[in-house]
């Protein structure tokens, strides 16, 4: 039993002992009442509601009745505080979280709206947050809309086309909408109301029957796309183009070589500050350009002696013969020691490993820019999917600190976001240092104590 749900049985056995206790007193110190006027008598008692006896009572039941008063009042005003604060406490932080992702929300200029996280949807957030382009997504599903959220994605509970749930997602500031919905009828009706809503919104539709194409088109889309022949990420770079974000031909930008010198990225991961001299030093930069702070900050030409702090980023020049030598060592290997005991996340775990290990191997092998795309586009399902499972594990079991371990998933899953967005530019060395505290901390240290509570409160 968990120590938080403990004390809330408790006091649910005391109130059931009471009523238990008062229904049978008042079926033995008084004859012909059944057990309902007992239990009803019981209950206007130790509530105080007064409307008055059931039956008249006999000297006995009185003075059990003032008895009952003094022992029975204070449980019943214990367990109803504790439902009321229940109540509150819940109520008090979802609305404080859906006030402060509205917020956000209604802070957006020239955004995009995503109406349907399914497969395509997913794929379509993921090239928008690469590209940095703002976006809100807009779903009736609340398990999916929390996956969203986990990745760092502004959502918004509701049905696309209620103009209410458009207008609130900002639809008149908004400067593009995709209909991902596996609808064609839903899809047209959205169409028809951003259309109306906004005149000026590029509209990019979702279609299953070619047939019906001309619908959409007469319903306001700009452009309807076939998910079997064009795909997802096609069409986030449809909306690219038009924000000027990619050239037109859609390629994806890479790491420009410009006389033998080019751009990196220095992600700082660890807990410990860094001067960044020392930043320079460790990656054989020529010059840091650009200093961008976690909290968002950027600083420009930063001097060596400024400090680094964890979740600040580096941009540096590099002389490419310089970086071309990589310092990775095959560090991240499984062994009997990352052993948690619970099958189903060791598992998980051992495929974490997997990942590290073939990307060490690949990088080795002079494979440096392939692996790390390769790596994230497996690591960045299994981060949600793996910490879900994990969260659901630990809430089921009553987890007291499921809180702080939440955090810890969030601030990973962050990372690993971030990281995904720059894995063109980033060095490996940075990759590679993320994956060893990510494994042998993680699962070491944070893992641990969750395993440590559920061995000693086994059932």
């Amino acid at each position: 039993m968990s120590p938080k749900t403990r004390p809330h049985l408790q006091l649910l056995i005391a109130i059931l002992l009471v009523l238990l206790v008062g229904t049978a007193g008042y079926l033995l110190l008084e004859k012909g009442w059944t057990v309902l006027d007992a239990l009803y008598m019981t209950v206007i008692t130790i509530t105080t509601i007064g409307y008055g006896e059931v039956h008249n009572l006999s000297p006995a039941s009185r003075v059990f009745t003032i008895g009952l008063i003094f022992t029975g009042l204070g449980v019943a005003a214990v367990f109803a505080t504790q439902i009321a604060k229940l109540i509150v406490q819940s109520g008090i932080k979802n609305l404080y979280e859906k006030r402060k992702m509205n917020d956000k929300i209604n802070k957006l200029q020239a955004h995009t709206l995503i109406c349907g996280y399914g497969r395509i949807g997913r794929s379509i957030s993921l090239k928008l947050f690469e590209l940095g382009l703002d976006f809100v997504i807009l779903d009736t599903n609340e398990e999916t809309l929390n996956e969203a959220e986990q990745r760092g994605y502004l959502t918004m509970n509701g049905d696309a086309a209620v103009d209410g749930v458009l207008l609130s997602a900002g639809i008149e500031r908004a400067d593009y909408i995709v209909l991902c919905i596996n609808n064609d009828a839903d899809n047209i009706n959205i169409s028809l109301a951003s259309r109306e809503l906004n005149p000026d919104i590029f509209i990019v539709a979702r279609g299953s029957d070619p047939t019906i194409e001309y619908r959409m088109l007469r319903a306001g889309a700009n452009t309807v796309v076939y998910p079997m022949t064009l795909g997802g990420e096609q069409i986030a770079h449809i909306l690219a183009r038009h924000a000027g974000v990619t050239p037109a031909n859609g390629k994806q930008a890479t790491a420009q070589d410009v006389m033998g010198y080019s751009l990196r990225i220095f992600p700082h991961l660890e807990d410990e500050p860094l001067k960044v001299a020392n930043a320079l030093k460790s990656t054989n930069a020529l010059k840091a350009l650009v200093l961008h702070r976690a909290i968002g900050d950027d600083l420009e030409n930063p001097d060596s002696e400024e400090i680094m702090e964890h979740g600040d980023s580096l941009l540096v020049l590099v002389r490419n013969e310089k970086c071309s030598k990589t310092n990775i060592a095959e560090t991240v290997t499984w062994s009997e020691d990352l052993l948690l005991g619970i099958p189903s996340i060791d598992s998980e775990h051992r495929v974490l490993v997997k990942y590290a290990e073939d990307f060490q191997k690949a990088v080795i092998e002079g494979k440096e820019g392939e692996a790390i795309a390769k790596l994230f586009d497996r690591l960045l399902e299994y981060t949600t999917s793996h910490f879900a499972r994990e969260e659901g594990f630990m809430q089921k079991r009553g987890y007291p600190d499921i809180e702080e371990h939440m955090k810890e998933h969030r601030r990973i899953t962050r990372e690993v976001m971030e990281l995904n967005r720059d894995k063109r530019y980033v060095f490996s060395e940075s990759v590679d240092k993320f994956l060893q505290d990510w494994i042998i901390n993680h699962i070491n240290n944070t893992d641990r104590k969750y395993v440590k509570f559920m061995l000693e409160n086994k059932k």
